[in-house]
This record gives structure tokens, sequence and C-alpha cells, in this order.
């Protein structure tokens, strides 16, 4: 959580942070509550407010935050430093963080974050160094200051996830009526009113307009596979496709808030009947989702719920990671992830050696298991998200139905 991050930075040797690139990054996002910002600078000292470095034209966005602020014009116009350093821009830039960081009070061993190109920070951080004398500049690896402040989220946090979840639920629901409008034809696929076939890309179209409606982003192409393609987790389906009843649907949608917060929510669907073999999958995946909630509890084990998923599998005959690592039929992936700010954050649902994380309030976490055969031609999967609250609460941030039948009406 944000108030954490004092603690963390102690706890990593940290006396200050820096946080670079534009405002769609994750880490500016969650300092300025979804601000967007154009060369903007986060920094700040341990024990010291969050100061925002912003542009003339971002005043007021700037204002909104709630942040200290600092206007970048006023005080390190650009014009000027380029005057000053003779066109160099490499110079210009690093004294305008230079500077920002003597403004501040930063000094001593400092973090540095954000979205750049890394071949551009590394020359800026390089060149800002022979500009400021008494700084470390530092990089994080892995689980870094921010990543660990991501992975326990604070009510007002939760507050967006739950409207998230709402909203992501009502567009799902708008595209299963949608796609029940059309009729059918002698060949078991749908149709559109001109005749011809309703297609993934037709569906997908239109869940970008009811995105657009609910106030959501999609961040990249959401998962709508059908028949073999749903069998390979990640495939984001074949546009051209067209829809055809008794073959699985995994829908896996991911959408943004305007504040960047994701959703995730998958369901698996066949439209009109199942085939015994889809059925048989999705009912088995259903009953392990259903035991691994039912046993969600604060303070166990992630890896743990986990091994009771391959334990599952593996007793009905599948193959799991586990079992047979690498595999690509069976149970292929682990049980879930943490969401946020990203689409995979901390915790992770995994039997790795090493995993030792427990479920703490403020996680917000997914559960998704899932089966595929591609030689087969299908793949299931059912996923929701769910989160503790900070008095430790649980809150179900999905509420869609569950059935693998689509009905058609025509």
């Amino acid at each position: 959580m944000k108030r954490d991050l004092d603690r963390l930075m102690a706890e990593r040797n940290l006396d200050g942070f820096l946080v670079l690139g534009e405002g769609h990054g994750p880490v500016m996002r969650y300092l300025t509550s979804g601000g967007y910002f154009e060369g903007a600078l986060l920094l700040k000292s341990r024990g010291e407010e969050v100061t925002l470095v912003h542009g003339m034209m971002e005043r007021d966005t700037a204002a909104d935050t709630g942040l200290r602020t600092i206007n970048r014009e006023e005080h390190f116009n650009g014009y000027e430093l380029l005057k000053e350093f003779g066109g160099d821009r490499l110079a210009a830039n690093a004294a305008y963080l230079a500077r920002a960081m003597e403004m501040v009070g930063l000094r001593g061993r400092v973090g540095v974050y954000g979205q750049q190109d890394a071949g551009a920070s590394l020359a800026l951080i390089e060149k800002v160094k022979e500009q400021i004398e008494g700084i470390e500049i530092v990089g994080e690896f892995g689980e870094t200051l921010f990543s660990q402040a991501f992975v326990t989220k604070d009510d007002a946090e939760l507050e967006i996830l739950q409207r998230a979840g709402r909203l992501t639920c009502a567009v799902v629901g708008d595209v299963q009526a949608f796609i029940q409008e059309h009729k059918v034809g002698r060949d078991e696929t749908l149709l559109k009113t001109d005749g011809e076939p309703l297609t993934i890309g037709d569906v997908k179209a239109f869940m970008r307009g009811r995105l657009h409606a609910n106030g959501l982003k999609e961040d990249h192409g959401t998962i709508f596979s059908q028949g073999r393609d749903a069998g390979v987790p990640h495939n984001a389906g074949d546009p051209a496709m067209p829809l055809r009843l008794g073959r699985s649907i995994i829908f896996d949608i991911f959408p943004t808030t305007e504040e960047g917060y994701f959703h995730d929510l998958t369901r698996t669907w066949s439209l009109g009947y199942a085939t015994d073999e889809v059925q048989q999958a999705y009912d088995q995946t259903k009953e392990i989702f259903d035991r691994v909630m039912a046993e969600l509890e604060l303070g166990r084990p992630t890896r743990e719920y986990q091994i009771m998923t391959c334990d599952y599998y593996e007793s009905k005959g599948h193959k799991t990671l586990r079992s047979h690592p690498g595999t690509e039929e069976g149970y292929v992936h682990g049980l879930g992830h943490g969401i946020g700010l990203e689409i995979h954050e901390e915790p992770r649902f995994s039997h790795g050696q090493g995993e030792n994380t427990v479920l703490l309030p403020g996680h917000v976490v997914t559960i998704e298991p899932g089966l595929y055969y591609p030689s087969r031609g299908f793949g299931v999967r059912v996923e929701d998200a769910v989160a503790y609250n900070e008095a430790g609460e649980r809150i179900w941030l999905t509420d869609y139905p569950y059935d693998l039948v689509v009905p058609m009406k025509r």
C-alpha cells in the first residue's frame, strides 16, 4: 500500500526515489491516482511527501492529484536549458533531473523507476551523475519497491477494483446478448442480418464499443478464441473465424478503468450445446474452481492451492505442469495471480521452488483453473477475481453466471 512506501524504502536502504517517463506507466498512475502527464517527474525522500514536477499545460490535472507540485516551465524551462547547454538535449534533460532533485533535497541512495526506453534511461542517469554530487542512483530487479507496494491495495483502491468488476461483467452480459440475437444457419454457423457469418472479429468490435460506453479500455488484445484456438491459453482468437454451435469458446476479458486498474474475468461458452468431452472437462474445472474458492483464507500459502489443483487434475488423468513440466496439453499454467495496475502482479499461485507467499489483507487475486487440448479441438477455463479488504474481509469482484451452454434464441 502507499502508506508502506517509507517502510519499504528503509528495508531496501533507499533514501529516496525518482520516477521517470510518461504518465501512462503504472508507477506514475499509482502515485498520481490515474493522472496523465507528459515528461513529468515524481520524487520523494524517505519520510517526506511525494513531489510531482509537471508541465504548465497540465497544472489543473496536477492540482487534482493532491501531491506537492512544481511547475516545470517555471523552474526548469526546456528552451532555456537547451540554450544553456548549446542544444545538447541529453545534457539539458540531465540538468532538469539534477536540479529537480536538488530542489526537493533528494540525496543519498536513490531508486529510479518508471517507463522509458532502457537505453535512453541509462544515458540520462549516467549524465545526471556527472551533474550532481552526493548521490547514488540505483535500479531494482524482480521484487522492487513498487511491485511490493502494489501487492496490497487499500480500501480506496478496492472501490475502483469493485467498479471495474461490475462494469466488466456488464460488458460480458452485453456480448452474450449480442451473440444470442443472431440466427443459426444450416451448417450451425451464426449469421448476421445480411446472411454473412458472424465472426470473432465482429464480436470483438461490438465488445470494444461496449467497453468504451462503460468507461473501460482494452489495454491489449482480449481473448475470444474458439475450438482448437481455445486450447492455447493466450491465443486471442482468429478475427475471421465464424462462430459455430457446439464449439468451446474461451472469453478472457481484462480491461482497465480510467485510473488504470484491471479486472480479469474468463468464461467458457459453447453456443447451443456442448459436446460430452467439453462438458466433462468443464465440469471438472468448475469443481476444482469451487473447491479452491471455498478454501481460500488469509494466512495460507498460495502454493497450497496450486498443489491442490494439480492433485485434482492428475487424479482425473490430466497432465499438469507439476507431473509433466512444459506440457502443452492438460493443466498448463499457474492457478492465479494478483491484479491491480498491472494485469499480472504478485502474489502468484505457483508450486515453483521458493514460492512462499501467503494471502494477506489487501491482496487482490484471480483464480483460473483450466484444461487445454488443442489436438482435440477445445479448451476450457473459469476465472474470477476476489479481494481481501484492509479488515481481512473477502470481496468477490466478479459476478457473472458460469453456464457453459449459451442458448440461442433463434
